[in-house]
């Protein structure tokens, strides 16, 4: 299990980026993540998936006040129409198989995984993301919800045990990213995940309350 979790320093959100595996990881432009994130060369195209849960809802919260937590709880009880329920949701496996290689006395066959993705870039260039898996042992898919954070955003600075990440240099041992967020980042994030289903949405008015 990774230890890859998100925590907070005064308005600062410390994201831990060294960790291959986790909730938060490092990704180039394709969504292809890194094996050594320390050994990772910065680069413009490339940014910070973090995965978006009740508990990193719950820290984010912190950064609220009582009235901004009721205002927001108004917003989210209008929502009534959840991906979850779409036919976009769904999650299939392409039935055309083809064969492209052979090893040894096996045929090698390659399957198409086709899913869909709610997508919604924020006024702050970050971007948030619906997308719908199966779970260890289940037929059914559920909603998993990422922001994607591109290294030369503004909000983020990136950094090492040494300090500041500059532009072609290795992320380095330690490094983690400092994001700082708005309060309508904030507000699009948590929204976000009160669009996957109608239990996210209820858990939300919960944490919120």
């Amino acid at each position: 299990m990774s230890n890859a979790k998100a925590k907070l320093n005064g308005n600062k959100i410390i994201l831990p980026l060294h960790f291959s595996q986790g909730g938060i990881r490092i990704a180039d432009k394709n969504g292809n993540h890194f094996p050594s994130p320390t050994k990772t060369i910065c680069k413009d195209d490339y940014y910070v998936e973090w995965m978006i849960t009740n508990k990193e809802i719950k820290l984010l919260s912190q950064l609220f006040n009582h009235d901004d937590s009721n205002e927001l709880i108004g917003d989210i009880k209008k929502i009534e129409k959840f991906a979850e329920d779409s036919e976009y949701s769904k999650r299939s496996t392409s039935t055309n198989e083809k064969e492209i290689a052979e090893f040894e006395e096996f045929k090698i066959y390659q399957y198409t995984d086709i899913f869909n993705s709610f997508e919604k870039v924020l006024d702050s260039g970050l971007k948030v993301r619906l997308t719908f898996k199966l779970g260890d042992y289940g037929v059914v898919s559920h909603p998993h919800m990422y922001v994607l954070i591109p290294f030369d955003n503004n909000l983020l600075e990136l950094k090492n045990k040494k300090g500041v990440i500059n532009k072609e240099e290795q992320l380095g041992s330690g490094c983690f990213g400092e994001l700082i967020l708005n309060k309508e980042d904030l507000k699009g994030i948590i929204l976000t995940l009160a669009h996957a289903s109608k239990n996210h949405r209820n858990s939300l008015i919960q944490i919120l309350s």
